[in-house]
């Protein structure tokens, strides 16, 4: 594969050093010359005169699962849907310039491993599968109804993320660790999905 050399563009690094106009030379997945003529014979040239180049973005917070928060847009939402929209969620996200991002509850490692794979296109994803919350807590999705419309299905490879207790919470941080979790994410608090939530319960 030929070398990529984005030529004539303001680079920003990032690094708080002032735009300069230069080239960014890109080998694979590594940049591997930044600065004035940094091509090759050969390069595939992409003219970035009057662009600017600067790094990828970070999306520390998302949920590429999430349809809506609409409980009742949910409950008429087949199943499956929220993968085929994860998909286009995740095209849009690295055509905007985000390359990486941490899904914060919902998406699970079938939607990570099908970005590693090159099934689908996305940024790198680092993913909770499902965020823990107590009882009663921002993850409790309850109505007075008793029927309670979770954001979040469950499924194989996704748990309920309701847990009370350090017990439940020790096995429940196992099961999220074992199905392929990079991180785990706590509501402590109350949270503002269900008629009786306040963010100020604890």
């Amino acid at each position: 594969m030929a070398r990529v050399l984005f030529k004539g563009g303001s680079i920003f690094d990032g690094t708080g050093a002032p735009i300069v106009s230069g080239d960014v030379a890109i080998d694979g997945e590594s940049i591997v010359a930044v600065g004035a003529d940094a091509g090759l014979p050969g390069d595939d040239v992409v003219d970035a005169t009057g662009l600017t180049i600067l790094p990828g973005f970070i999306d520390a917070h998302t949920h590429v699962c999430l349809t809506s928060i609409d409980a009742m847009q949910n409950l008429n939402t087949p199943f499956s849907y929220q993968f085929y929209l994860a998909e286009k969620i995740l095209e849009k996200t690295l055509d905007v310039g985000i390359t990486y991002a941490r899904d914060a509850s919902g998406a699970d490692l079938g939607i990570q491993q099908a970005i590693e794979d090159g099934l689908i296109d996305g940024p790198a994803l680092h993913i909770s599968i499902i965020a823990l919350s107590q009882t009663g807590g921002h993850g409790d999705h309850w109505v007075p109804s008793g029927n309670a419309p979770e954001v979040f299905m469950e499924h194989p490879g996704r748990p309920s993320g309701v847990i009370d207790g350090v017990d439940e919470a020790r096995k429940r941080t196992r099961e999220l660790l074992r199905n392929g979790a990079n991180q785990i994410k706590v509501n402590t608090s109350g949270g503002v999905f269900s008629p009786r939530d306040d963010p100020s319960h604890a």
